[in-house]
């Protein structure tokens, strides 16, 4: 790619590689296949020249600006930016973090010179694993920067200087200046690294967190109890179960659950498990109380009305947002049915059915993950029960998808009730008695329901 970006820039000066690029290769790390160029040129003629050369394309990125990208055939981006007027080294001066303020002129990567122009000793914290700002002002002039530098921290392994991470914190309230679109794209890939529980305790340390999302703030001592440990604690665990998909961990279903986890997309399915494992008690702030002991009764339901505000706010997509409010409102769910002594296809079926069917699958991670957090260790039972449950999944539910016990018309019929909101009561109560184990077949279902109603209006004779 240098190489083809040097010829289609036919030998002009003034093209320096900058960015993600030398900061991965001084840092030994890989980087994904993106380029960023700063050219002392017209960046529009080189873009539709390198285009043309690679039979790709090209397209503005900020006309006004003068920066544009180069998509090729193959997915990699080139994109290319005006150097500043005063040059390479007042274009460096004016990034964010020294590791990313290096320059290499092109030209000099192929003569074995190599003199990258380095003015604020980003290669020494480089080796030093440092992240350390470039001037005092990097975050005011762009607020982003304040969660990238978290998030770079914690893909690359980088410490935060000190006198930096005083500056980040000073500068938290800065990040409503950003696009709420920015703040979600950093969320996501932060959401996305490996250690995505060391860069959310950052969010939190910083006072980030509160202002991104104002609901947490006082999460670290709601009367009493730690919310903000607990959810950091459950994060972890989500980050070692993602890591550690394999066969000794979930023997038999490992290739398929690592595929579904792992599937990329705008918001890939880790990211957004780990969103689950870091907001599934959101409503605990809300409901605490104390009856001899902590008590957050509706918790699951108060937490899903909320999340869906959150995720508007920072312009997640409708499904994202109905996805997670759905993994917030279940993650009990598991816990009703693994205390069953006998699980019955019916009640395996309806866990599926009820939290739209694959969706299940990270439900169950996310109740293995909230246990082993919660006890500090592995609770061998519930284990099983995932297990149980994910076999059945991929052996038996995806093969053969039972029918509703009954339908609304079924149930008019059957109890001779009007059309109205009685029918869903009378379906909703039936799950119920499918979830405790009391309900297996529709004859069960029927008696099980006349009970209920009879109760319902005070005739038990």
């Amino acid at each position: 790619m240098l190489k083809a970006t040097l010829r289609a820039a036919e030998g002009r000066a003034g093209l320096y590689l900058v960015g993600g690029a030398l900061r991965n290769i001084a840092l030994g790390a890989p980087f994904a296949p993106d380029y960023d160029f700063s050219y002392e040129g017209e960046t529009m003629a080189l873009a539709a020249a390198l285009a043309s050369f690679l039979g790709g394309s090209f397209f503005p990125l900020d006309e006004e600006a003068g920066a544009w990208r180069v998509l090729s055939k193959d997915g990699v981006t080139v994109d290319f930016t005006p150097t500043a007027e005063g040059g390479i080294l007042d274009d460096l001066s004016m990034r964010d973090l020294t590791v990313n303020a290096l320059a290499l002129p092109v030209r000099d990567f192929f003569s074995g010179e190599k003199s990258v122009i380095d003015p604020f000793d980003g290669l020494g914290d480089a080796v030093a694993a440092l992240l350390r700002n470039v001037s005092n002002t990097v975050f005011d002039d762009d607020p982003v920067r304040l969660m990238r530098a978290i998030r770079l921290s914690t893909q690359y392994g980088l410490k935060i200087e000190g006198q930096t991470w005083e500056l980040l914190s000073r500068k938290a309230p800065l990040i409503t200046r950003t696009s709420p679109e920015r703040s979600r794209d950093e969320l996501v890939l932060l959401m996305s690294c490996p250690d995505s529980s060391e860069g959310a305790a950052l969010l939190f340390s910083s006072g980030i967190m509160e202002v991104l999302v104002p609901e947490t703030k006082g999460w670290s001592d709601v009367s009493g109890y730690d919310l903000t440990s607990h959810s950091l604690r459950v994060l972890k665990e989500a980050d070692k179960l993602l890591g550690g998909i394999s066969e000794d961990t979930f023997p038999g279903v490992s290739e398929r659950l690592g595929e579904y986890l792992k599937r990329p997309g705008p918001v890939p399915n880790g990211a957004l498990f780990r969103l689950a494992a870091l907001f599934h008690d959101f409503g605990k702030a809300y409901t605490l109380t104390r009856e001899g002991k902590l008590r957050f009764i509706g918790h699951d339901s108060v937490g899903a009305k909320k999340i869906p505000g959150v995720m508007e706010r920072l312009r997640f997509s409708r499904k994202n947002a109905a996805d997670l409010a759905l993994l917030v409102k279940n993650h009990h769910r598991l816990f009703m049915l693994a205390s069953l002594k006998e699980k019955s296809f019916r009640a395996k079926s309806h866990f599926f059915r009820a939290v739209g069917g694959e969706s299940g699958l990270m439900l169950l991670c996310l109740a293995l993950c909230d246990a082993r957090a919660t006890r500090g260790g592995e609770d061998p039972e519930l284990y099983q029960a995932v297990l149980e449950m994910m076999r059945f999944y991929y052996g038996v539910y995806i093969v053969e998808k039972p029918a509703p016990l009954m339908t609304g018309r079924q149930v008019m019929e059957t109890f001779r009730v009007p059309e109205g909101p009685l029918v869903g009561e009378i379906l909703r109560k039936m799950n119920e008695g499918v979830e405790a184990g009391l309900v297996r077949n529709r004859k069960e279902a029927a008696a099980f329901v006349r009970k209920w109603l009879r109760e319902k209006k005070g005739d038990t004779g």
